[in-house]
Order: structure tokens, then C-alpha cells, then sequence
């Protein structure tokens, strides 16, 4: 009796746990389906930790260059100098990169990318460990990592779209964007300490690491490669892309939204290193708790765009946020406070993963399969352009200041920003989704 006694209780006690089991695989899948369907595809998740993986080890590689070279020289031009020599191939190259994306198989070109980044930074961290490390060096560093990205980037966004149904291509999207935000506290954060523990030589092997996590993970990904390929000659191509986009004056709009704040906000965050030690006077690891509070900023707007992927307003949302976005910069200029210059990046961090998330989002429904490539790569000519606003704001960091160069950044995002509002007034009223459906529609008629 005590032996039957004991078996149901054993059996009572092992259907219990099997049932409170299911039930939290029940919550976990509710949540999913509710929050992030995207990750239910299994490629997009393998594709979504490689991007993680990138964009971490992007921020730390920033951030360790950045302290190595106000080392090296305390010198605002020179970061503004080498952000230049690793943005420029980006302007000239991201273009091609659009068509190499929508001609050839996009997980292979990724792979190739993470080759040549990860030797970069090996490359780098060798330099600086047997102390013969020079600028020359990091400038040729940054070609080949800007050359690496221009050339990939495009076929990683385009990608996207390539391994989840139309349905859940803005949920997509915004987790994507999530990678980039989240790596802005991981990397920075974690590059800061590391600087200050085991050294800049250290940091580097470290961020290396990020791009063999990144590479294991993309040799899983198998889908990907079933997208319209593009035909004829290259130049052909392109022009057919641009064509795309100034013949459709919501696509221009957006574009133009996205290189504003690239050209003249987002500098601010290459002189950081300068601001931190010459106005805030403060260390590495000070540098990285400031850039890990714009990061989580980030991660939380991007996390807003995930649950709020399928609203109807994107279009307003874009404008708003990047207008306070530019705000904001010329607010930081004044700050010098660790404090209160970790509150505004903290909500700059949440403005500009808003616009930039939802921006993609936008781009990425409205774009024909065909086309998504190039005209991603377009939208992408915004990293390029960077240097194009970064070297004058460097001189001008060099001779009057840094805070005057955010101010001048800042009040020139904030005055592009609002033509566009004035002569786009479509953007205020579009509903993506809704146009997509639209199309398909039509497709099937």
C-alpha cells in the first residue's frame, strides 16, 4: 500500500510539473505571437544574434579607437579625421553594396564582411599591444571596416524582409533596429570598463570575439536567397534605384530624414571622447556609462517600436522624433554635469532609435522586393555622409570648442527637419501597411 501510495504521489507530482510546463511554454509563446512574432522564424532569429553580435563589437571598437586616439593626440580633429577615413567608403561604396544585394546571395556577402572586420580590429589590437600602434594605422583600419559595411549593410537590412512574412516585416524591422540600440549599452558600457582593466590592447582582442559569435550564427542561417535579382549592367542598376527614389516623394522625404540627423546630429557622438575629457573632465569608464545611457534610451525606444510595430502613425512619429532628436544635441551642449549629460543622452538614445526604427520600418514596407537592395543602400549613404558634417564640426571643436559644434549640429538637423515637415505633407497622413496591402492586392487582380 505505502508502494502505490508513493507512485501516485510521484505521478500527481510529475503531471503537475508537467503541466505548470506547458503552461509557461503557453505564456512564452502568448508572448511572442504578441510582442515579437518574428522571432517564431527561426532564420531571423539566427540572423538577429549575428547583428547583435556585429553592432556590439562596431560600439566597442568606437569607443576603444576614440580613447586611443585622445591619447594619442588630444586631439577633436583627429577623431573627427578618422571617423571621416572609416565613414567616406560608406558614401562612395554603399551604393554598389545596394547592388551586390540584389544580385548575389546576402548571407555569403555578409560573411565576407565579417572577415575583413574582425581581422581589422586583430590587426589593431596586435598594433597597440606591442606599442608600435600610429594614426596611419587606424585610419587604414577604418577604411577597410567602412568598405566592410558599405558593402554588406544593405543585404543585412534587405535581408530582413527575405525571412519573415509581410506581416510581421515592421515587428522585424524593429527588433533589428533593437540590435544596434542594445549593443549601445552593451559595447560602449562594456568597452569603457575594459579600457580601464585590461587595457585598449585587451579591448580590442575582446570586441573580435563579437564578430566569430556573429560569423557561427550567420552559417546557420538557411533561408535568405530566393529574392528577384537584379539584371543588366551595374550602372544600370543604380540608376533604376536613385530613379526609385526621386521619382517618389515619400521615399525622398525619408531619405532625407535619414541623412539630416546622420549629417549633423549624430557627430556628436564621434567628439564624445573629447566632450567627456575636455568639458566634463572626466575618464574611459565615465565615457562609457555616458554612452551606455544613450544606449538604453535606445533599447527602450526600440522595444516602444516593437510593441507598437502595427500602429497607423508612422509618419508623424518620424518627423517628431527626429526633430527633438536634433533638439537635444544643442541641449547637450550646455550640460556639464555627468549627471545631467547622461539624462539628455539617455533620452536622445530614445528619440533616435524611435525615428531611425520607424524610418526602416517605413522604407522597408513601401520599397518593391526588387528594389529593396539598392534602395536601402541609399538610405544608408546617411552613414557616409557623417564625415561630410563631422570634419568642419571637428575644426570647429578644435578652435572654439566642442559644445559650440554640437549647438552648429544641432540647429541644422532641427532646420532640415522642419522643411521637410513643411514641404512633405503626405508623411503626416501615410499608412504603410495599409499601402502594402493595397499592393499585393492589386498583384493578385
Amino acid at each position: 500500500m505505502l508502494c502505490v501510495g508513493n507512485t501516485e504521489f510521484f505521478l500527481h507530482a510529475f503531471g503537475r510539473a508537467l503541466r505548470t510546463v506547458s503552461e509557461y511554454k503557453s505564456s512564452q509563446d502568448r508572448f511572442r505571437d504578441r510582442f515579437v512574432p518574428a522571432f517564431a522564424h527561426r532564420d531571423f532569429s539566427r540572423l538577429w544574434r549575428a547583428n547583435l553580435g556585429t553592432t556590439m563589437s562596431f560600439w566597442m571598437q568606437s569607443i576603444a579607437q576614440g580613447w586611443l586616439v585622445v591619447q594619442l593626440t588630444d586631439s577633436p580633429f583627429v577623431l573627427g579625421l578618422l571617423a571621416f577615413f572609416r565613414s567616406i567608403p560608406m558614401l562612395i561604396l554603399s551604393p554598389f553594396g545596394g547592388v551586390l544585394a540584389d544580385r548575389f546571395n546576402r548571407i555569403r556577402l555578409l560573411l565576407g564582411a565579417q572577415v575583413l572586420m574582425g581581422g581589422s580590429g586583430l590587426a589593431v589590437g596586435i598594433l597597440v599591444a606591442i606599442d608600435v600602434i600610429e594614426v596611419w594605422h587606424l585610419a587604414l583600419a577604418g577604411i577597410t571596416i567602412g568598405a566592410s559595411f558599405a558593402l554588406s549593410v544593405p543585404a543585412r537590412n534587405a535581408l530582413v524582409s527575405d525571412l519573415v512574412p509581410r506581416d510581421v516585416i515592421s515587428n522585424a524591422v524593429a527588433l533589428t533596429n533593437t540590435t544596434m540600440n542594445a549593443s549601445r549599452v552593451v559595447g560602449p558600457t562594456l568597452a569603457g570598463f575594459l579600457i580601464g582593466i585590461i587595457g585598449i590592447a585587451g579591448t580590442y582582442f575582446a570586441q573580435v570575439g563579437g564578430y566569430v559569435w556573429s560569423t557561427l550564427n550567420l552559417l546557420t542561417v538557411k533561408g535568405g536567397d530566393d529574392h528577384p535579382r537584379a539584371r543588366g549592367s551595374t550602372l544600370g542598376a543604380l540608376r533604376e534605384g536613385f530613379g526609385y527614389v526621386f521619382r517618389t516623394p515619400i521615399m525622398l522625404a525619408l531619405m532625407l530624414l535619414g541623412m539630416s540627423p546622420a549629417l549633423f546630429s549624430m557627430p556628436m557622438i564621434m567628439l564624445l571622447p573629447a566632450f567627456v575629457k575636455q568639458d566634463l573632465g572626466a575618464g574611459p569608464e565615465d565615457l562609457g556609462l555616458l554612452m551606455g545611457a544613450l544606449g538604453v534610451g535606445a533599447v527602450i525606444g526600440s522595444l516602444m517600436v516593437v510593441t507598437y510595430a502595427k500602429h497607423r502613425y508612422k509618419g508623424p512619429v518620424v518627423l517628431m522624433s527626429a526633430f527633438t532628436f536634433g533638439a537635444l544635441v544643442i541641449v547637450l551642449a550646455f550640460t556639464r554635469s555627468l549627471m545631467v549629460s547622461g539624462l539628455v543622452l539617455f533620452i536622445s538614445g530614445f528619440f533616435q532609435a524611435v525615428y531611425m526604427a520607424t524610418n526602416q520600418s517605413i522604407i522597408q514596407l513601401l520599397v518593391p522586393d526588387q528594389l529593396r537592395g539598392r534602395v536601402l543602400s541609399i538610405w544608408m549613404l546617411s552613414w557616409g555622409l557623417t564625415p561630410l558634417g563631422l570634419l568642419p564640426m571637428a575644426v570647429v571643436a578644435e578652435t572654439v570648442g566642442t559644445p559650440v559644434a554640437m549647438v552648429m549640429g544641432g540647429v541644422l538637423s532641427v532646420l532640415v527637419v522642419l522643411g521637410v515637415m513643411i514641404w512633405n505633407q503626405g508623411l503626416w497622413t501615410i499608412d504603410p501597411e495599409q499601402v502594402l496591402a493595397d499592393r499585393d492586392e492589386e498583384s493578385r487582380v
